[in-house]
């Protein structure tokens, strides 16, 4: 058997994935994990993963932001001291990225835009339009209220920024491995991976529903859309704390769904924080033609 490694990931909590690439450098996207706890508001529990601390990374030589609320930038002050990385971002949020974490240098922002094409060691990223979920209140609601998430007055901004600039992308590694991170609705993304192509998708959860058998049938039809032989669902922390479990049942359910409908694509139901490593391998079996003499 001959076998090469194409990448290692890890999810970690909401969209927060640590990618180790076949190069050794290291992605991470949308960094949440543990936060201060916030008594007013309890619900902000759900979106937390206690005890996982930024010394407890292993490395980040990039972070990727799809977008900037609290419950995806609330760790991104540690990880900018700790590690110095390149923060990859919309160029709508880059300015206030750069003012809210003063110590960082200029150029260790990297603004990007909708439906660019930019290179870096060991990857190409791809961007696309990426819309977030419905939004019931005002521009001034959200700068009144702040982030409930991080409650750090200095990024009340960009989590106000978060509704306005969300972006999809596609990872191409060095040797043509491809994933693609969809967060907030569709938004042409089905459309868009027909031609893209990728091996893996990261996909946010669809819905709010606690129904096995509804939502594994939604994730059945993102793996039927995606045209990938794995999706890897993201941001549903929620259920792990508030329902052990049904994540589980649901995706076992919705391979289920995929093996009878025939589709090629499965999903996998990753744990927070343990490492998975796609490989490609090459087995050799004996030729049987000596057996039809």
């Amino acid at each position: 058997m001959i076998g090469t490694e194409s990448v290692s990931f890890r999810w970690i909590n909401c969209q927060c994935f640590e990618i180790r690439l076949p190069n050794g450098k290291t992605i991470l996207t949308d960094p949440c994990y543990d936060f201060k706890e916030n008594p007013e508001v309890p619900l902000a529990g759900l979106f937390q993963l206690k005890g996982f601390k930024t010394s407890d990374l292993e490395g980040c030589d990039y972070v990727i932001l799809n977008h900037t609320h609290g419950d995806h930038i609330a760790n991104l002050g540690e990880v900018i001291r700790r590690f110095s990385p390149k923060v990859i971002c919309h160029s709508g949020v880059a300015g206030e990225i750069a003012s809210v974490y003063e110590d960082m240098e200029l150029t260790s922002i990297y603004p990007v835009d909708y439906d660019g094409t930019y290179y870096f060691d060991g990857f190409k990223l791809e961007t696309f339009h990426g819309e977030h979920k419905p939004q019931r209140f005002t521009w001034r609601r959200s700068m009144e209220e702040g982030d409930i998430i991080s409650q750090d007055p200095r990024l009340t901004r960009l989590h106000t920024l978060g509704g306005l600039f969300n972006m999809n992308y596609l990872l191409t590694f060095d040797h043509g491995f491809r994933i693609a991170f969809v967060g907030g609705t569709n938004d042409g993304m089905e459309e868009r991976l027909r031609t893209l192509r990728p091996n893996i998708v990261l996909r946010n959860k669809l819905t709010n529903e606690m129904d096995v058998e509804r939502v594994a049938k939604d994730w059945c039809y993102v793996m039927e859309q995606s045209y990938a032989q794995l999706v890897i669902p993201m941001h549903f922390e929620v259920w792990e704390n508030q329902n052990p479990g049904f994540s589980d049942q649901t995706f076992c359910r919705a391979n289920e769904l995929a093996e009878e409908k025939g589709l090629i694509c499965r999903i996998l139901s990753p744990k927070r924080t343990r490492w998975y490593t796609i490989h490609m391998n090459v087995v050799c079996r004996e030729s049987r033609a000596k057996d039809l003499h």
